[in-house]
């Protein structure tokens, strides 16, 4: 069920990414419309990303405006429906954040990992070497790995509200309690915030859930 709202949520995205291309796609200089459209679209995009990855939500959102359109009327409507939609997923993000806030004041068993990376190599059989990851459940934080030669590289990681681990972007493992805290080896692919990965690790990964007091 969650690969099914993850599959809609994606296409969602997509959507509003594509659609403020199309608008743009016959003319050489944006509008002002046209760019305050696109960057909503774009801004809309990313925080329903962040909401899936941190907490499996899907916000309610606002529909019947068209996807683009040259009258003002309907332009109006496109700018008004994704301002109100991007106020519900900020109001679900700024929710999210007053959790962790509390979860970090005082945790319990299940609200705190640790990660350690016991290797780490790319395609090109170069090894990176990271300081133990300390998170929290539903945060999003970088991770900084780095190679021999001094080259440093940052992997987004969440750990989702139900226990999901996503690194990258990409639903590695699930992470609670109960989890057995022998090393895994992982293949994640790092996209330093592109479209396209930028390269393959191989991620031999300890992830452990102490038992709070």
């Amino acid at each position: 069920m969650k690969a099914v709202f993850y599959n809609s949520l994606k296409a969602l995205c997509c959507i509003l990414f594509i659609s403020s291309l199309i608008a743009c796609s016959g003319t050489k200089t944006k509008s002002a419309v046209e760019q305050t459209r696109e960057q909503q679209q774009i801004e809309l995009a990313t925080l329903l990303d962040r909401l899936w990855q941190r907490a499996h939500i899907i916000p309610t959102l606002q529909q019947g405006a068209p996807l683009i359109s040259t009258a003002k009327a309907g332009q109006k409507a496109i700018a008004e429906q994704n301002q109100h939609n991007i106020r519900v997923a900020k109001a679900a993000l700024s929710k999210l954040d007053q959790a962790l806030v509390e979860r970090k004041q005082q945790p319990s068993t299940g609200d705190l990992a640790v990660l350690t990376a016991v290797n780490i190599r790319d395609a090109k059989q170069q090894t990176y070497h990271a300081e133990p990851l300390t998170l929290f459940r539903s945060e999003k934080t970088q991770w900084r790995l780095m190679n021999a030669a001094g080259q440093e590289i940052s992997l987004s990681v969440v750990w989702n509200e139900e226990g999901n681990l996503y690194i990258e972007g990409q639903d590695t493992m699930d992470l609670s309690p109960s989890s057995p805290d022998t090393p895994i080896t992982l293949q994640v692919f790092y996209y330093a915030g592109k479209v396209l990965a930028q390269a393959s690790l191989t991620l031999e990964l300890q992830a452990k859930v102490p038992r709070l007091g």
